[in-house]
C-alpha cells in the first residue's frame, strides 16, 4: 500500500471536503464502485506539482512523530489548515522534507492536502 499526498488548490477545497465525506461514507458502507469513483474525483482535483507517493511505513513514521507533539492528531483524507499547522509544529521538516514542502505550500496558498491510501499496482494514481 502507498499513500498519495497531494495539494488541492483552494478553489477546490469545498468540493474536496464534500467528496471526502462521501468517500468515508462509501468506505463504511462497503460500496466499492462508489469508493473508486470518488477516489478518482478527489485525485482529479490535485495538481501534479505538489504530489507525492509515499510508502505506508514512511507515512506512519511521520504520523507517529506528529502525534508525539499532539496526541489527538487525525490525518483525514483532507488535511486542512489546523492539521497542516500541527504537522509543521511537530518539527518534522528535517526528517520529512518532501511532505513538509507540500504542507508549507498548502498553508501559503490557503489550500488543503489530500492524504489517500492506494494499492501499489494502481498506476493511474
Amino acid at each position: 500500500m502507498k499513500i498519495k499526498i497531494a495539494l488541492i488548490p483552494s478553489e477546490h477545497t469545498s468540493k474536496a471536503q464534500d467528496l471526502s465525506s462521501k468517500l468515508q461514507n462509501a468506505m463504511e458502507a462497503g460500496e466499492m464502485s462508489s469508493v473508486d469513483q470518488l477516489t478518482e474525483e478527489l485525485i482529479s482535483l490535485t495538481g501534479s506539482e505538489y504530489s507525492l507517493s509515499l510508502s505506508e511505513e514512511y507515512w506512519h513514521k511521520l504520523i507517529e512523530k506528529v502525534r508525539c507533539s499532539d496526541d489527538d492528531f487525525k490525518s483525514d483524507y483532507i488535511m486542512a489548515k489546523p492539521q497542516l499547522e500541527t504537522v509543521i509544529a511537530a518539527d518534522v521538516a528535517e526528517s520529512f522534507a518532501d511532505v513538509t514542502g507540500v504542507v508549507e505550500q498548502a498553508l501559503k496558498t490557503d489550500s488543503v492536502v489530500l492524504q489517500l491510501p492506494f494499492e501499489e499496482e494502481d498506476t493511474n494514481v
